[in-house]
């Protein structure tokens, strides 16, 4: 049984009943909604909570605000969100690292399975494999050339576990070689690959893109079985010869504490969907290199799911050790 799949779908459920009369004018006029988003203003997180909370203020018609609650590797605003009124008012803009922290974090101020309701995803995107634009290395077959000759000489940077896993799953999948050096954040990150001190990095598109489009950096691979539109230049997975039909990227979606009732919950992905498909949002995300990716309460707990059972193989396969 996918337990955490089904203690989040229970989640929805739990206390609807009981809650069900206060969820049917959800929400009340004059109340305010809080969108927590535990990473720094700026990044692709933020712009998204921001745009999410501007659409669903007018669809509305109420003020909804955004929380940076950043730090403890998102965990600082996953905490918010579990402890907060079960009312539906108070949700959180996630990303795969929520997942992720099951996996790498020893100890955690909430119960990731039991303590969130799934709401909805709402983005995702693949993820962009650089080096340092005058590097010699021209191709993702120059990397693996270099890493067969010196397969000592190679670092790679990352900023979080979403990057880490994806970099191993990549090295797993083609042979490469680079030792690990983690950065507090996407963009020291991505700049100690620009400075020279690591030799190459995975990341969002929205955090290399302006760094490839100056010179600065080279885009080797996309981490997606097709060309991605933000870089229709740069070669896919399959294109580098990656086997399989597996991608690698991250999501983006909304929880709400367990206990939410279920109407609440539903008329909120109801909500997001309309959301989502609203053409500028569309192009909106399509200008970070984002695509939108709407789904229900119960898929995106599969996808949760799902995705924490595959990133805990990769663990094992890789030898990746976290946990004391």
């Amino acid at each position: 049984m996918k337990r955490f799949a089904v203690w989040l779908l229970a989640g929805i459920a739990f206390f609807a009943q009981v809650n069900g009369a206060q969820a049917t004018d959800f929400p009340v006029r004059g109340r305010t909604l809080s969108v927590v988003v535990p990473f720094p203003p700026g990044g692709a997180s933020d712009l998204i909570g921001r745009l999410v909370a501007q659409k669903l203020g007018e669809l509305w018609g109420v003020s909804v605000v955004v929380e940076n609650r950043a730090g403890g590797e998102s965990m600082i605003g996953a905490a918010a969100v579990a402890n907060a009124k079960k009312d539906g008012y108070y949700m959180g803009l996630f990303t795969l690292d929520f997942v992720l922290n099951r996996i790498v974090q020893s100890a955690m101020p909430y119960d990731a399975a039991r303590d969130f309701t799934a709401v909805g995803q709402l983005a995702q995107s693949p993820l962009v494999l650089v080096v340092n634009g005058s590097s010699p290395i021209k191709s993702f077959a120059d990397l693996q050339s270099t890493s067969r000759k010196k397969p000592d000489a190679l670092s790679y940077s990352s900023c979080c576990s979403v990057m880490l896993f994806s970099t191993e799953i990549l090295k797993t999948s083609t042979g490469l070689k680079g030792m690990h050096i983690p950065y507090k954040g996407s963009a020291p990150s991505v700049l100690a690959v620009v400075a020279g001190e690591t030799d190459y990095a995975i990341d969002t598109p929205l955090s290399v893109k302006s760094f490839v489009d100056s010179g600065k950096l080279r885009a080797l691979a996309v981490t997606s079985r097709n060309r991605a539109p933000a870089f229709p230049q740069v070669q896919s997975l399959g294109e580098i010869g990656v086997p399989g039909t597996y991608e690698l990227g991250t999501w983006w979606g909304i929880l709400m504490p367990a206990g939410v009732p279920k109407d609440v919950v539903d008329k909120t992905n109801q909500a997001l969907q309309k959301i989502m498909g609203m053409p500028d949002v569309k192009q909106k995300l399509a200008e970070l290199g984002l695509q939108s990716a709407w789904s229900s309460p119960q898929a995106f707990a599969t996808l949760m799911e799902s995705d924490y059972q595959r990133y805990t193989e990769v663990a094992k396969t890789a030898g990746l050790t976290f946990k004391p």
